[in-house]
């Protein structure tokens, strides 16, 4: 779809407003169908509530969470489709399903084949037909079973378990997918020199490929030089080659010209459970390119990004400075800066599968 923003008007702006309303977010003075001030303010709210980037654009992102976020338990059939039903009523029915002791993976809103196997086991064990579809019946027996007391989700214990195994010894072998943001078709931001954003990140991530491949591991690259696949198809990718880890290659981007640092995402929402593995990788890698290029520490953070929560891998997002800075945004297109980020970012991949430092 094609960003949202303030400025735009019509029934797609309509249905936004509509949408922020029913979520008790409030447009003030702003007419029905034209984004002002007021739209932009709700926008910006619920982005950061829902742990998305707060920019006050309604872009793919930003439009799907909002869908989903007007549905709960009980409004629908939930089933296994193509694409996956994502919504808060999904995210509600996994964070029970968890908390009563049926794995169904990460409270990511998508109804998957994890959350499948979750509702089939809670019905084969309360005697009900075992379909994996949320009606009534299943639905009724889950509020009955459900018991908010239980504090730790199976999934975060199932992470915690991973996080013990023994480490490899070296990454040879290892399947690794790279995700240079942005493409030709939805350049990103432009840096000083006119760069676009997506020829910075495949630089990135294409130097990160060759050195990871020259220690054995097997590198999936989410895109080429001259394609540009939605968010969702990347994360579908992650999971069609059942990679160990996805690290995606961003820049960040600020009205205010003084902005500038390093900064990583992982999968979680400021007030519930978050990825542990996701979060380790998130921050060696900022750790990693602020110790090898000197940059200002923004710290890592959680955030529901599409390449974070639809994917089942643990998965890191990674802005290694500003482009819209005067000087950092100079260094991020530099052929010898770009070559210190894909020598820190191998090193925090290795350092994440090996487990050193850790």
């Amino acid at each position: 779809m094609d960003p949202i923003a303030r400025g735009a008007s019509g029934p797609e702006v309509e249905d936004i407003q509509r949408r922020l309303e029913g979520l008790g977010l409030s447009l003030g003075a702003d007419e029905s169908g034209r984004f002002g001030d007021a739209t932009l303010t709700a926008v910006r709210t619920f982005q950061r509530a829902r742990g998305l980037p707060a920019d006050g654009i309604v872009d793919e992102d930003t439009w799907q969470v909002l869908v989903s976020a007007s549905y709960r338990l009980g409004d629908r059939l939930l089933f296994l489709t193509r694409p996956l039903l994502r919504g808060d009523d999904v995210r509600d029915l996994q964070q029970r399903l968890n908390r009563l002791g049926f794995d169904a993976g990460y409270d990511d809103g998508l109804y998957g084949p994890m959350t499948v196997r979750a509702l089939s086991g809670l019905q084969a064990d309360v005697g009900l037909p075992v379909d994996g579809i949320l009606g009534p019946a299943t639905l009724d027996a889950i509020r009955r079973l459900h018991r908010d007391h239980q504090a730790a989700p199976v999934f975060v214990a199932r992470e915690r378990a991973q996080l013990r195994r023994p480490p490899r010894p070296t990454v040879a072998g290892a399947r690794v997918m790279l995700d240079p943001s942005h493409g030709p078709t939805d350049p990103g931001l432009v840096g000083p020199d006119g760069t676009p954003e997506h020829e910075v990140t495949w630089r990135i991530a294409s130097l990160i490929e060759g050195r990871l491949a020259a220690l054995g591991a097997r590198v999936v690259l989410s895109r080429g030089p001259a394609t540009t696949p939605t968010q969702v198809e990347r994360a579908t990718l992650a999971n069609n080659e059942g990679v160990e880890l996805i690290l995606s290659v961003h820049v960040n981007g600020s009205a205010s010209a003084a902005a500038c640092g390093v900064a990583a995402y992982y999968f979680g929402t400021a007030d519930g459970p978050a990825s542990e593995r996701g979060r380790r990788l998130a921050d060696l890698a900022a750790d990693a390119i602020v110790g090898t290029t000197g940059a200002a520490h923004c710290r890592t953070h959680p955030s529901t990004m599409t390449i974070l929560s639809h994917s089942r891998a643990p998965a890191a997002v990674v802005e290694p400075g500003f482009l819209t800075h005067p000087e950092e945004g100079v260094r991020l297109v530099d052929a010898e800066h770009q070559r210190a980020i894909a020598d820190a970012l191998t090193e925090a991949v290795v350092a994440f599968l090996t487990a050193r430092n850790g």
